[in-house]
């Protein structure tokens, strides 16, 4: 009997040891902001297509993407036969680009930023061989028949009242951007090779273009944002904690889709970008410090020479995720 009391008292201790608001959750350390946030970005959707045959794919965020037969090709320009794999990705909302680590910054570092309407990352694989439409299906500057055409939804929120066009997101580094751009921009996507950039015109509820590209990369439907025109562009800085071995700090003008990343300094708490004086100004910080997650938004009016201090609160990556697509 003594036994079985001193068990039953050790089985009372042990549940009252672990009521539910004594638990400890552990998280795993991050390794990198690009990790933690790419579980939660939107996923990589994948599609099998039969080569020899004409095609339209539908993606979960209503955009399709059609091209005939035989209108791939592999990198020493023969014709690819069989089956290959389309992957898509496609982001949407402000949450979505800071999720995938995108933006819509103009290359060449100047006093532009664009909205986007949707930008869409398209490659085409035969196991580990990177496939390309072939440069007869591509390149005009309407949409025409028999080409490899992307029709996109328009957004119902988040524009400006701009022409549209289409854009494109280099595979490589750009040379032409200025040291102080630690990332490329948003450049035309010339059609064709030529001089001339046609807006892209809404028809039906979609935009609707050709792939202008012999090779698969980003696409964006932006426009520019209006409130820049003729502005007072003026620099600002960001202040966020020490010791982060990742940061990342974004700017969004207030009620749009449109996020402009900051450019580190030598003070490594510094961050600095411009915008025009008075902009209704989101700034949004991320950090990794010592394998811990954190992130923090705040509202200011953008005033030259000015310092912000977003206050950044410990988060896991599911409530960061969660955070940003409320954005």
């Amino acid at each position: 009997m003594k036994r079985i009391s001193l068990l039953s008292v050790a089985t009372v201790l042990l549940a009252s040891s672990c009521r539910q608001e004594d638990l400890v959750i552990y998280t795993p350390t991050a390794t990198s902001l690009a990790a933690a946030n790419g579980r939660y970005a939107p996923p990589v959707q994948t599609f099998t297509l039969n080569l020899g045959q004409a095609q339209t794919l539908r993606t979960n965020g209503g955009a399709t993407i059609s091209f005939k037969a035989n209108s791939l090709v592999l990198p020493n320009n023969a014709l690819a036969t069989g089956t290959a794999t389309l992957r898509v990705r496609e982001l949407h909302s402000v949450g979505d680009l800071l999720l995938a680590g995108m933006h819509t910054d103009v290359a060449y570092f100047n006093n532009q930023l664009l909205v986007s309407a949707g930008e869409y990352n398209v490659q085409a694989w035969q196991g580990s061989t990177r496939l390309r439409w072939s440069s007869q299906f591509v390149g005009t500057a309407a949409p025409a028949a028999g080409l490899t055409t992307l029709s996109a939804p328009v957004p119902t929120a988040g524009l400006d009242t701009t022409r549209m066009f289409l854009w494109a997101l280099p595979l490589a580094p750009n040379a032409g951007v200025r040291a102080a751009a630690d990332s490329v921009g948003w450049q035309p996507a010339l059609q064709g090779g030529q001089s001339q950039w046609a807006a892209v015109r809404a028809n039906g509820g979609y935009y609707n273009v050709n792939f202008p590209l012999d090779t698969i990369s980003w696409l964006n439907f932006d426009q520019y944002w209006r409130p820049a025109n003729n502005s007072n562009w003026t620099w600002a800085q960001v202040r966020v904690p020490v010791g982060a071995t990742e940061t990342r700090v974004y700017l969004r003008p207030v009620g749009y889709t449109s996020l402009s990343r900051t450019f580190a300094t030598a003070d490594p708490t510094l961050w600095r970008n411009h915008l025009p004086e008075g902009t209704d100004t989101q700034v949004i910080v991320q950090q990794l410090r010592d394998g811990q997650l954190y992130f923090g938004t705040a509202r200011y009016v953008w005033r030259q020479n000015s310092i912000y201090t977003p206050d950044l609160q410990l988060r896991t990556a599911a409530e960061i995720a969660q955070l940003m697509q409320q954005l």
